[in-house]
């Protein structure tokens, strides 16, 4: 009789790792388990102890391996996966030419910046369409956009001919509601922009859950407004 780990390794051979269960996938990740805990009973640990993928994904390798079949080793496996998972997530590019909205935008930082543990300043350049020209990260740290100067901003839009922009940043917290600094920068931002000629269409501030997008919240004053579709 073929055991679980065979089973979801044949499976996923067969259909890929779209059809398989969380812990299925876990289990072909494990690999194998320890002398008194199967592999399959190892995955089933680590999802009653990360019953959320979130948590999981953000332990740290210590708090992994406290989990009854997980050592050291298996702990940092887990957490190289997780670490190179979230940056294929961020190094994901938009695709040249594609025309964006608030909610597009919104829907694809949310899913990349969610889990930064730091907070990023990310400028999305767009022509005359709202069309993409460039995505690029402006600042990462620890980030207070009261201090983020206008000029690194508005130095790619030039040096990208851009005609608008979306700016969009995270904050780590988990909380996307903007601080008043957000909205005096912003404020700031677009009051530079009408000056240059080159509108900043939106701001969107990224928590773990959801986003804000300053345009849809009527806290953007700006000439023209980015659809919403």
């Amino acid at each position: 009789m073929k055991n679980e780990k065979s089973t979801a390794r044949e499976e996923l051979t067969a259909h890929g790792a779209a059809a398989l269960e969380n812990a299925d996938l876990l289990t072909v990740i494990l690999g194998s388990g320890t002398k008194q805990v199967p592999v399959t009973q190892v995955a089933a640990n680590l999802l009653r102890h990360f019953p959320e993928l979130r948590g999981l994904s953000q332990a740290a390798p210590a708090e992994l391996a406290a989990v009854d079949g997980i050592g050291p080793v298996k702990a940092q496996q887990l957490a190289a996966v997780c670490e190179l998972g979230r940056r294929t997530q961020a190094a994901q590019q938009w695709r040249y030419g594609l025309a964006v909205s608030s909610q597009l935008v919104g829907e694809q930082m949310a899913a990349t910046l969610a889990n930064q543990s730091q907070e990023m300043l990310i400028g999305l350049y767009l022509d005359t369409k709202n069309q993409i020209i460039k995505q690029q990260l402006l600042y990462q740290g620890t980030l207070n956009c009261s201090v983020a100067h206008p000029r690194e901003i508005f130095h790619y839009a030039v040096q990208y001919s851009a005609a608008r922009f979306i700016l969009v940043h995270n904050h780590p917290s988990g909380i996307a509601t903007p601080s008043a600094h957000d909205l005096q920068f912003s404020q700031r931002v677009s009051e530079c922009g009408q000056l240059m000629g080159i509108e900043l269409l939106d701001h969107i501030i990224v928590g773990r859950e959801n986003y804000v997008s300053l345009r849809s919240e009527s806290l953007l004053k700006t000439p023209n407004a980015l659809k919403n579709v």
